[in-house]
């Protein structure tokens, strides 16, 4: 971890001075091109609640969230790539609470035809970009649990007139803590209009076989978009999740953690967004979330032991206005009512 670290310490000072002389480096009349981007962000959560675990720490009601991305995107013919930093706090649940750098994407990709590609390396899964696409809010709703960004991951993703589809093939997958889960594959098609979006996906996974916690996985996701007026947006979300979690573990006679006893816990989860464009530069968000885990569950047999405040099931809404005085800069405050992880959650962000 320290040498990965001083790699990409190295690599951020190199790009920085890039940084402050343009944002495109070069572009050739070939299409060849060189840019540089990122955003710098710093804000947190008000009022946060380990209890709902979603933290690392429940000695601090303000939880600090600031965060840094610096990348280099291009093509050199007909090869597109991208490298990019993220420099944030682990915040999260087993998280350090520390800052950390570290690489989030590393990738090759070609345009094989027309509006299809295909990217290998570390890279995002098909997915991820639309796990959460019927959610307006920022930060403070329902997650799905898709696999996010990966290593040693093939990924295809197309256009065909109204119709965007993906699909990405990852081996040895790793969760956000680095646990093992075993290969994952994941997938989405969706229809794209004026008045409606529409975007069903997909994921399995093959667990890790004793290895972590994590056995097999199937998981399902439903988004969409109705651009009711020309301000006026309302989006649904939703996910339904059987997922197989090992009940307890053993050691053998080396040492090493075994686990076993994998039973499927099913979890699900959606909600009801809505954005509205107030004026050019304000923009109000809200929603309506719903979560059930059979984890949090006390009277199931694979109920995780705890007896939370909430029950197996829990219910919040969230209030957002996002001001944007010019494109590059946004300031926000979600504000959370009933069962959410926290009171309120702001930020402020410049994206270059």
């Amino acid at each position: 971890m320290f040498k990965k670290s001083i790699l990409c310490m190295s690599i951020a000072t190199v790009l920085t001075h890039s940084v402050a002389q343009a944002a495109t480096i070069y572009e050739k009349e070939n299409g060849d091109y060189l840019k540089v981007y990122g955003e710098v962000g710093v804000g947190g959560h008000f009022g946060a609640d380990y209890e709902y675990g979603e933290f690392y720490t429940d000695e601090q009601s303000y939880i600090d969230d600031s965060f840094a991305t610096l990348g280099l995107k291009g093509e050199t013919e007909g090869i597109y790539y991208r490298l990019e930093l993220d420099y944030q706090r682990e915040n999260w649940e087993y998280g350090s609470g520390d800052m950390e750098l570290d690489v989030d994407k590393l990738f090759l990709g070609y345009k094989f035809y027309k509006q299809h590609a295909i990217e290998v390396g570390l890279t995002d899964t098909a997915l991820d970009d639309y796990d959460k696409y019927g959610d307006f809010t920022f930060d403070t709703t329902v997650e799905t649990g898709e696999a996010g960004d990966q290593d040693n991951t093939i990924k295809y993703e197309g256009v065909a007139d109204a119709v965007r589809m993906g699909i990405s093939y990852t081996y040895q997958g790793e969760s956000s803590s680095g646990s093992e889960q075993g290969d994952i594959v994941n997938g989405y098609v969706g229809y794209f209009s004026h008045v409606v979006d529409v975007v069903v996906g997909a994921e399995t996974r093959r667990g890790s076989d004793g290895l972590s916690k994590y056995g097999e996985q199937n998981l399902f996701t439903f988004g969409l978009r109705a651009y009711v007026l020309e301000d006026l947006a309302i989006g649904v979300n939703g996910f339904i999740e059987n997922e197989d979690i090992s009940q307890n573990n053993t050691t053998d006679a080396d040492g090493d953690t075994v686990y076993n006893d994998y039973h499927t816990l099913k979890n699900k989860g959606g909600l009801v967004s809505a954005r509205f464009n107030a004026t050019d530069k304000i923009e109000l968000t809200s929603s309506i979330n719903y979560e059930e885990y059979e984890a949090w569950d006390s009277s199931s047999a694979y109920g995780d032991g705890v007896d939370y405040s909430w029950g197996k099931e829990r219910i919040w809404g969230t209030f957002g206005i996002n001001f944007k005085p010019s494109r590059p800069i946004i300031l926000a405050i979600e504000l959370n009512v009933g069962e959410a992880a926290q009171d309120a959650y702001a930020y402020a962000r410049i994206y270059f």
